[in-house]
């Protein structure tokens, strides 16, 4: 509840009036201790310059911006996601079988190469005597 109280006009010409050198629109600073003072009172006291029509308007541009950002890392988020299970269910089988399939093609070329050797050591023989080692058929391995 509010008390008003009445002043009259003689209490209010008693007071006494400071002359304009003694007047100063500024507090006393000689009482303020500013190291007392954190970072976040400045902040907060920063509040009261700036008019209420553009804080609501900051505030909910703010409000925009990380309700996008949050749905933005979401998305992101769930996306890649899904496209690292899809590499782990589609592409690495593919690339383990292609590795065996060029291992495989390597074996065979190895083993062809040195059937070609095996040949040429037959052919090259001065004495036309055929040696007594059997030559194997190369198969693949699994057949």
């Amino acid at each position: 509840m509010v008390k008003l109280e009445e002043v009259s006009a003689e209490q209010y010409e008693q007071q006494e009036v400071l002359s304009e050198e003694d007047y100063s629109d500024f507090s006393d600073d000689e009482d303020f201790d500013d190291e007392d003072e954190s970072l976040l009172d400045r902040i907060t006291a920063l509040k009261d310059i700036i008019p209420l029509k553009h804080r609501n308007r900051i505030s909910s541009s703010v409000s925009t911006l990380t309700s996008w950002s949050k749905t933005g890392a979401t998305f992101v988020g769930k996306s890649a996601w899904v496209i690292t299970t899809s590499m782990f269910l589609l592409v690495l089988p593919l690339a383990l079988e292609i590795e065996k399939e060029q291992a495989l093609v390597a074996y065979e070329k190895e083993a062809m190469q040195q059937q070609g050797t095996q040949q040429m050591l037959n052919a090259g023989n001065p004495y036309g005597q055929p040696q007594q080692q059997q030559q194997q058929q190369i198969r693949a391995p699994g057949f």
